[in-house]
């Protein structure tokens, strides 16, 4: 991967400025789909997760419902975190890491 991002993912296309948190696994799985992320996890480049001005919150399990086949497919955070550059608010950031070690943990995700 050269790191330089060349594609985005803009969460606002599925909150419309109207939600600012973020949950259910069901929902995630739904917005992997919606956004084609199959298709960014095979990019060369890394991709940009972009979360809306405001944005309070995003759960543990929209994550995992969004993001655990990418994680299983980077085999690491740090590989995953390299691949996915999220441009969130800190304290939903301070999270996303916790939420991609415990999809490694854990082989239901």
């Amino acid at each position: 991967m050269s790191g330089l991002v060349t594609e985005s993912i803009d969460l606002i296309k599925i909150t419309k400025g109207e939600v600012f948190n973020l949950a259910g696994h069901d929902r995630g799985l739904a917005a992997r789909e919606s956004f084609e992320l199959d298709r960014f996890d095979a990019e060369a480049n890394p991709v940009r997760v972009n979360f809306p001005e405001g944005f309070r919150q995003v759960s543990s399990s929209f994550f995992q419902g969004m993001f655990a086949a990418s994680v299983h497919k980077f085999g690491s955070v740090e590989q995953f975190f390299t691949h996915y550059v999220f441009d969130a608010p800190a304290h939903i950031r301070s999270k996303l890491a916790d939420y991609a070690e415990q999809i490694l943990n854990r082989s239901d995700y």
